[in-house]
């Protein structure tokens, strides 16, 4: 099917940023625009077509939020791009991190501290520290409080981090990224998606399939 000027224009744009990681369809805090997430050559680009007065400025806050919430630098000079901080690539990572971007309140405060989340489906606490073991920087899950079962809801917590993040087990309780360097914001933008892997994985699914299907018709709001 031959694509009309304007879907040929989209096109080419979509080219020029490279791969689509994530497509948010409704922006709720900016008049409910599109906004995606592309790579490039480690170089990650935040873009909407919305030519809305302001989006410019919407566009960095996004941008200086993805900052905040993973492993990522912000490109100097630019409001709307990011570069990885190393070689590995954590496609899902990267997805959980633009979606809480554009989707949460951006005037709430980014948590600092001590890395932890409470538990779904007990009245425990997951709690990561990290530190160096025989050259690679090796995550520990613990939990704080009581319930039956505590250690097979670790278990299930870093199977969460294999998953989404490629991690790797070094025993029951730890696990590493494949380069075995530290990423504390990633850990920490992880751990609640990790502890629940079926209904985040139900979710992944509906916006995966609502991101083909926009991205397929270049479906970019642009009001």
């Amino acid at each position: 099917m031959r694509l009309s000027a304007g879907q040929s224009k989209v096109a080419s744009r979509v080219k020029d940023l490279g791969n689509c990681i994530e497509l948010v369809s409704i922006d709720p805090y900016f008049h409910q625009v599109s906004v995606g997430l592309f790579i490039k050559s480690g170089v990650l680009t935040v873009f909407s077509y919305s030519n809305k007065p302001g989006i410019q400025d919407r566009l960095e806050q996004i941008r200086n939020r993805c900052v905040q919430l993973g492993d990522v630098e912000a490109v100097e000079g630019t409001h709307d791009q990011l570069r990885l901080i190393s070689d590995l690539y954590l496609d899902r990572a990267l997805r959980f991190m633009f979606i809480a971007a554009v989707e949460k309140d951006p005037n709430l405060a980014i948590p600092t501290g001590k890395i932890s989340a409470p538990d779904t489906k007990t009245k425990l606490t997951f709690v990561i520290t990290g530190t160096e073991e025989s050259g690679r920087y090796v995550y520990t899950i613990s939990t704080e409080g009581e319930a039956e079962r505590a250690e097979m809801r670790i278990r299930a917590a870093v199977g969460g981090f294999i998953k989404y993040s490629n991690c790797e087990r070094v025993d029951k309780d730890k696990f590493s990224f494949e380069d075995g360097r530290k990423y504390d914001k990633f850990a920490r933008l992880i751990l609640p998606l990790a502890r629940n892997v079926s209904a985040v994985e139900a979710k992944l699914e509906q916006d995966e399939l609502a991101g083909q299907m926009n991205t397929q018709t270049l479906g970019f709001a642009q009001n």
